[in-house]
């Protein structure tokens, strides 16, 4: 995501793709064990944990403000490879 600017009193929505390679699956293989033959319908939960980051200008002063955004989200092995929504599904913290 780039740098911007917006003024106190505007409101700005971003869309973000958030892409993954490789990721490291702890845990993962004991869900896939016991349904070898029913691979297909296979269902592995998830967390993604993405903290923003902004910074504000009060009278010259400087403040940094996180914030945590958490999505708990579901992989189905049959829908591997096509985007997934996280609309409604996030937690802001």
């Amino acid at each position: 995501m780039q740098e911007f600017y917006q003024s106190s009193k505007s409101q700005q929505k971003l869309d973000v793709a958030v892409l993954a390679d490789r990721v490291p699956l702890y845990g993962g293989i004991s869900i896939l064990g016991d349904n070898i033959e029913n691979i297909n319908n296979v269902a592995m939960p998830m967390n993604i944990t993405v903290e923003v980051k902004s910074k504000a200008d009060n009278l010259g002063v400087w403040s940094t403000f996180f914030q945590t955004i958490g999505c708990p989200i579901t992989f189905h092995v049959n829908r591997l490879g096509k985007p997934l929504s996280l609309i409604d599904s996030c937690v802001y913290k």
